[in-house]
Order: structure tokens, then sequence, then C-alpha cells
């Protein structure tokens, strides 16, 4: 015998439990379900940090009490040697990411959702070519779930999506070097950190392939760093773990210090996935790769795919075609999404550079710290910037680099107007698919090659 819902939520990270919550709120007959305990939900091994500007934007209560564990009021970027350094300012948190989601996953039973811990999707149900439900597994039962919508927040995993039939365009199969794998710890130094409220991000191709190492301080936990280390998946580079013990944990600021957890964890860090809905089915978070391609964080971008999941749902009066949902698309691609295109376009090309071309446009501040922070907050590299660096620098050196930066730039900006020009009906999307892969093309040839 079946169970019915509203909708069946799969995954209960921040992802999942905020979609929970922001439904139910609302009346929606909600089933979230997770693999892990609820002592566990939400662990995944990250950075921790939070932007204040997605709480702003979304109305969610700031983290407090145990949810919180610093503030955090910039990010110092380092070259290869450590001698040029960005600080980009700009409010956030350190959280407690367990305690963090747990608030939602509370607030969402308190106001009616079933919350199932322990329990595995095994199998997506599609019948007459729509998602109609999946099979979870609970202990040693299998027990089949229908609802109207069916909502993958499995993460990298994406156990329901990858299920979905090979012409649904959300299936979008992530290429591995689309991909970063991390590993981080969470130590206690024998002595406290200078200037606890910045987060320290370390870019070096010889210690960090493709990726870069991270020194987080917990700032109200005095002595508490997130240290970690991340690398580009399926390149063939060395063990992240490795790599953080050979070149990081040997520093003398690590001398006597002592693990308190530590795990791995891969995440996307590419552009959006084709669409967050097609035939009763959704993805959210990491399953919709909504991950910041140059820094990998996506914990706010995924309480935004939550958030427009959420409104449009509500605002579909329980229809879930295509065509009724096709404005949670829209919805994250303006509050989140447009960026990444452009992002994506621009890590493909930093993953390319040597430490010494890296050293080079630090430390002469080929794009400055004002521009950094556009390119993070915006996608947006201006020509404009470029050309002045360019004109500034003429005759010192590296004219291809210059030159392959300028055409960067103009493929960031072609790459937001596609995304900007994303379909108003699910009928235009395999067309505009087919512009995305051209583009893409394009780049790698004319400018990665």
């Amino acid at each position: 015998m079946s169970q019915k819902y509203d909708v069946l939520v799969v995954g209960a990270g921040i992802a999942g439990s905020t979609l929970a919550y922001f439904l139910s709120k609302k009346g929606v007959k909600v089933l979230l379900a997770d693999m892990r305990p609820f002592t566990r939900a939400g662990d995944k091994a990250c950075g921790d940090a939070l932007g204040k500007h997605h709480f702003d934007e979304l109305g969610v209560e700031y983290p407090g009490g145990e949810e919180l564990t610093g503030n955090v009021k910039g990010i110092d970027v380092y070259s290869p040697s450590e001698g040029a350094k960005y600080r980009v300012l700009g409010e956030g948190f350190m959280i407690d990411r367990i305690k963090f989601t747990q608030r939602f996953i509370k607030g969402a039973v308190d106001a009616g959702a079933e919350y199932w811990e322990k329990t595995s999707a095994t199998k997506l149900i599609v019948k007459d070519n729509i998602a109609q439900g999946a099979i979870l597994r609970r202990d040693s039962e299998k027990i089949e779930v229908r609802a109207q919508l069916v909502v993958d927040a499995t993460g990298y995993a994406r156990v329901l999506a990858n299920q979905a039939p090979d012409e649904w365009p959300i299936k979008d199969p992530l290429k591995p070097e689309d991909g970063i794998v991390a590993y981080r710890e969470v130590r206690k130094l024998s002595k406290e950190v200078d200037e606890p409220e910045i987060l320290r991000i370390y870019i070096s191709k010889r210690i960090a392939p493709g990726g870069y190492w991270w020194f987080f301080p917990y700032s109200l936990k005095k002595g508490l760093v997130n240290v970690g280390l991340g690398v580009q998946n399926g390149v063939g580079y060395p063990n992240p773990k490795d790599l953080l013990y050979k070149y990081v944990l040997t520093r003398s600021e690590f001398k006597g210090s002592e693990i308190v957890e530590a795990g791995g964890a891969p995440a996307p860090t590419r552009r959006p996935v084709n669409t967050l809905v097609w035939n009763g089915l959704a993805v959210i978070g990491d399953a919709a790769y909504a991950v910041n391609p140059i820094h990998g964080g996506g914990k706010g971008s995924a309480m935004i795919t939550s958030w427009c999941l959420a409104n449009t749902y509500l605002g579909a009066n329980e229809d879930t075609s295509n065509a009724a949902l096709w404005n949670a698309n829209k919805c994250f691609l303006e509050h989140y999404g447009i960026k990444q295109a452009p992002l994506d376009i621009f890590r493909m090309f930093l993953q390319q550079l040597s430490d010494d071309d890296l050293e080079y446009g630090m430390s002469r501040k080929i794009i400055k710290e004002t521009d950094l922070n556009t390119v993070s907050m915006k996608g947006d590299l201006e020509l404009s910037v470029v050309d002045k660096g360019m004109r500034l620098l003429a005759g010192i050196g590296r004219p291809s680099l210059l030159l392959k930066l300028r055409a960067v730039a103009r493929y960031m900006n072609k790459a937001k107007e596609l995304y900007r020009r994303y379909p108003d009906k699910p009928e235009g999307l395999t067309r505009w698919i087919n512009e995305v892969s051209k583009l893409y093309e394009e780049y790698r040839t004319r400018v990665l090659k």
C-alpha cells in the first residue's frame, strides 16, 4: 500500500529542510526523508560560511544561539607566494551546519510536515512520463510514497534525478571535471587567531590544483578553525586530504593543534542545471548545481532554490505541470543563477593558469579588490576593467595572458546574456540548451585550447 503526500522531499540538508519548512508553513502536506539520523542532519563537510545577504533577501532569521559559531566581516585571498593579498569585505556568519539545519526541520514538523530519518530513496516512480513518487527504504521496509511533486535534495549524488529518463532535460549529467572534491578538518589551535572575523583563501596550483585551501576561524569559539582543501575532480589530481597534510597542516600555525572533527565531500562547480522542474520532478541545492563555481559555497544558493520552488508551487494551485512550475527557473536565475554561467567561464580560465600567472595577475592588481567583489557577487568582469589593466601593464610582459583575460571577459558577458534570455516557456528549452552548448564549445576551442 502506498502513502500519499502533496510533496515528497528526499534529502534533509539545507535545501530539503528549508523547502519543507517554506511549504509546510502554508499547509502543504510534506514528507521530508533523509538517510541520516536527526542528530546528523545537514552534516556535509564544508567551510560552514554563509553570507548575510542571503538571509536579508529571503527574509530568513539570522543564525543565533548554538547555530552561530562566528561572525564574518570579509575574506582575504592570497596569491601562490602569499606575497599578494586581496581583501574583499562583506558580512556573513560561520554556522553550526547541523544545528542550523535542525532549525528548519523542527519548524517544518511543527507546521505539520512528516520527517523520516534513516530513510533512503531507492527508486524514482515514473508512470506515463510523469514522476509520481519514489520507493523509500526505512530500516528493512520498502515503502511506496506517491506525491504530486517529487523533489531531489540529495546533493551531489542526485539519487532521483539520475534515474530520470534520459530525454528529460532535468537529468543534465555532471561532468567529473565540473566538480571539486574537498577535505576539511575543524581544529583547535594552540593560540588564538588574529582577525578571527576575516576568512582566508589561498590559491596555489601546486598545493590545491584546480581549487584552493582555506582557513576559516570560528570567531565565537576562540582558537577553533575550519581548515580544508579542494581540488578539481576528474583530472587525476592527488587526494585533497594528502595535500592538506603535506602542505598545510605542516605550517607553524597548526603546530600543537588538535582535530575536533574531519570529513570530505564533493560539490558541483558549474552553471545551473538546465531546469529545476520537469514532469513532476524537481531538483534543489547541490542536486540543481546551485553552487558558486569560484568559491564552491552553496548553502545560501540552496536556500534560494527552495524559496523559489516553494513560492512557485504555492502559486500554482496544485498544478505541477512544467508550465505551472516554470517560474521556479526564472526566479532562481534572477536571484542567483544568472551569475553562475559567467563564473563558470571564469572558473575554467582560472583552473588553467599556472602559479606564475596567478602571482603575476594578483601582484600587479590586474583585477582589483572592488572588481573581484563584483565578479563574485554579480558574475561581471567588465571589459573596461581588463582594458585598463592592459594599458597599465603594456610592455611589462605576459601579453598572451592579458589577451586571454580579455577574451574570457567577452565570453563571460555572452554567457550572462544567454542566461538572461532563458526561455519563458518549456517549449523553448531545447533550443536554448543547444545555444548554451554551442557557446561553451566555442569558448573551450577558441580561448582555453
